[in-house]
């Protein structure tokens, strides 16, 4: 009897054994789909449904996801047409390999926004790990993953004059932060010498006051949106030392020891935008003579020799104004007023038009663009 109690104890060793490897292997395979398969194959068993709504898959996936941005055959772009309205529309493109651009429209957000707030504009503040921030101005914070497109998240505004929010995450805690930033005039100097901005930890679900000292000049806010990346937030700004002398620069916030400093730029442009490459940040801008420039930040000592030149853009012609966004080929998406969108090729220096397919959706006035990595972070369960 004890003979056979073991061999059934062995094989329900080995039939476990299996099961684990199985599930492993299935985990694998997930981890490399799309979120759109997933959210479908939630429904096919109880087990699927738990492993792929797990935190550790959904970061597992996140992380996969970052990882394989550059090398994927399908690179998603977030693009937002004019928000300064209620009536505006969120609209995503999806580049894929024939370079064909296909968009989808949501209506939701400013939907959501204009039934409570008729006339009262909602504008894009950032994109993190799947997640759009939106600044509903004064009425709050909406955070929304358009993967989960009725899901999303009001936050309350915090008690600062807020002159911009935006949002990160902190890799130290885990937590999703938003960072409200406040503004103040080219003229102002800080009472005390110091001034505050105020934190949101979705983890805690609550806004602190965070003292930031700079003791001899003010930021001077230039645009209302931001760059996140490798727990930093990073904004346009200029420094007044004094009536005649005017600086521009990049003011960045580090989530994770909750700071804010600056770094210059590694040269002076007529005209220049922030970007992220290959989940560095960087900017490109250009000269007088309209030759464009792309540096990427190696580090944040603020001095020239941490910014490294990747390449040169040829006189376009054409105005164009740059966009934060690369494709899988290394092509950077730009705009411009007359002929619309187009992606440059840093190769080769031509321009290709974006073709785009999505009914009634054109890409005049494009704004601003992003780049976006689909997840299935939800707003709702982020903390």
């Amino acid at each position: 009897m004890s003979s056979l109690a073991g061999m059934d104890g062995g094989r329900d060793t080995k039939k476990a054994a299996m099961m684990e490897l199985l599930e492993e292997i299935l985990i694998e395979i997930l981890l490399r789909l799309p979120v759109k398969c997933l959210l479908k194959f939630k429904t096919v068993c109880k087990s699927w449904r738990s492993i792929i709504n797990s935190p550790k898959f959904i970061k597992e996936h996140l992380n996969h996801a970052h990882a394989t941005h550059y090398n994927q055959h399908k690179n998603f772009l977030g693009l937002l047409i004019p928000s300064w309205n209620a009536s505006s529309r969120c609209v995503m493109y999806k580049e894929i390999s024939d370079g064909i651009v296909h968009a989808k429209q949501f209506d939701f957000p400013y939907q959501l926004h204009a039934s409570h707030h008729e006339g009262i504009p909602i504008r894009v503040c950032n994109f993190c790990d799947g997640l759009i921030c939106f600044n509903m101005f004064g009425r709050g914070i909406l955070l929304w993953n358009p993967s989960f497109p009725l899901e999303y998240k009001i936050i309350r505004n915090s008690q600062l004059d807020i002159g911009f929010t935006l949002m990160g995450y902190d890799s130290s805690t885990d937590d999703y932060k938003i960072v409200s930033i406040p503004s103040y005039s080219s003229n102002e100097r800080f009472p005390q010498r110091c001034f505050f901005v105020e934190v949101f930890s979705l983890k805690s679900s609550s806004w602190r006051k965070r003292e930031i000292s700079k003791n001899f000049f003010t930021y001077n806010i230039c645009q209302l949106t931001g760059i996140y990346t490798r727990n930093h937030l990073h904004w346009t700004a200029t420094r007044n030392s004094d009536e005649d002398d005017v600086t521009e620069l990049i003011v960045y916030f580090d989530l994770v020891e909750e700071r804010l400093d600056h770094v210059n730029l590694p040269t002076s442009y007529n005209d220049w935008t922030l970007l992220i490459y290959k989940e560095c940040l960087g900017i490109v801008g250009a000269n007088s003579e309209g030759q464009g420039e792309l540096w990427v930040l190696q580090d944040y000592c603020g001095m020239k020799s941490s910014w490294n030149k990747i390449f040169k853009i040829a006189p376009s012609g054409i105005g164009v104004q740059y966009h934060s966004c690369f494709t899988r080929t290394g092509e950077i998406l730009v705009h411009n007023g007359d002929l619309g969108l187009r992606f440059y090729d840093i190769k080769d220096g031509s321009f290709k038009k974006v073709v785009i397919q999505g009914d009634n959706i054109t890409d005049e006035n494009a704004f601003y663009a992003s780049p976006y990595v689909e997840s299935l972070v939800s707003p709702r369960l982020c903390q």
